[in-house]
């Protein structure tokens, strides 16, 4: 073999190899990268007993969470019971979340919004007081990614969790109040639908009584059917087994608004037996919720369940469903 074909051949294999590596790079600059192992956040989620999520300049803003024998809570919100699922979920999410570097500068915070002062921040500590970790998240975006950084490290990362949606802060003043009712747990009722044999609603001295009776069916090899009966009063308004069932479903689901100051509840009216739902199921188990005098011109209504520290607000919509509704003739 010629010396000329072989400095082609060598020539060739140059290109061959440039072009490979030019490909290899465009590949990688184009495409999702295959690990977000850049950012890691390693922590016990065991040992997680509080975690403060604000704003550096408007503090009483934010949210404040702490684990209890019985519980998280939502200290900012009277210590208000929380949706255990979800302050887990949001631990969980936390500590598996992963990200690429996108920024390596303190001058370019402004344009991730992760300044300290701009920034939600994401505080974890356990029971000795002890700051587990301490996150900055800046820009969410449309899907499931937003900015964050780590107290003491200039890198910004891209995460693959939007933190920043998760608290409804996007785009929000930063001195608005970060809502607290899709953390606070404000179901009413423990009684499952499908479980509830009977309910009462009490207005005033008017206490109309439902209850799932077995009735023989007409053929003896079928089995008895349920159907809900009203009960009492025998007189006056009547209610159809329709609409019966539909307010037992409604009962099982009744749901608050947010939650007042216990402290107050001698002043929210609960003690005048006005308006009372009861409810039972075939195990035994019973719920009463009591409503109080009118909140405001919204005329939302407090409202308190037997057994229960917390104190409710519910809307007027939730109201008259059980207490007017019903009861309207056409």
């Amino acid at each position: 073999m010629n010396k000329k074909i072989i400095y082609t051949l060598l020539v060739v294999l140059v290109v061959l190899i440039v072009v490979s590596y030019a490909l290899k790079g465009l590949d990688r600059a184009t495409r999702y990268p295959e690990s977000l192992s850049e950012l890691q956040l390693e922590f016990d989620s065991d040992k997680v007993a509080r975690i403060d999520v604000y704003k550096q300049d408007y503090p009483d803003s934010g949210l404040h969470f702490a684990r209890h024998e019985s519980g998280w809570v939502v200290v900012s919100a009277y210590s208000s019971p929380a949706k255990n699922e979800d302050i887990e979920k949001l631990i969980t999410d936390l500590r598996e979340v992963k990200g690429t570097i996108r920024g390596e500068s303190a001058d370019l915070y402004e344009d991730f919004d992760i300044t300290d002062e701009r920034a939600l921040q994401i505080e974890l500590f356990d029971s000795d007081g002890s700051r587990l970790v301490h996150l900055y998240v800046g820009k969410g975006s449309a899907g499931r990614e937003c900015f964050v950084r780590l107290a003491g490290l200039p890198v910004v990362y891209l995460a693959d969790g939007n933190f920043i949606s998760r608290f409804a802060a996007w785009n929000a003043p930063p001195e608005k109040k970060l809502p607290t009712d899709r953390w606070l747990q404000l179901t009413l009722c423990d009684i499952d639908r499908n479980a509830m044999t009977s309910f009462r609603i009490s207005k005033g001295k008017t206490i109309y009584e439902f209850a799932l009776v077995e009735e023989p069916s007409e053929d003896t090899l079928t089995p008895p059917t349920k159907t809900w009966k009203q009960i009492s009063p025998k007189k006056g308004i009547k209610l159809e087994e329709s609409k019966i069932k539909s307010l037992s479903f409604s009962l099982a689901g009744i749901r608050a608004s947010d939650v007042v100051d216990p402290s107050e509840k001698s002043k929210y009216g609960l003690d005048k037996r006005g308006f009372i739902l009861w409810a039972g199921d075939d195990q035994g188990n019973t719920v009463q919720i009591s409503f109080g005098t009118k909140i405001d011109d919204s005329e939302d209504r407090y409202a308190h369940v037997k057994g229960r520290e917390s104190v409710y607000k519910v809307n007027e919509s939730t109201f008259e469903r059980f207490f007017v509704q019903p009861f309207e003739t056409d």
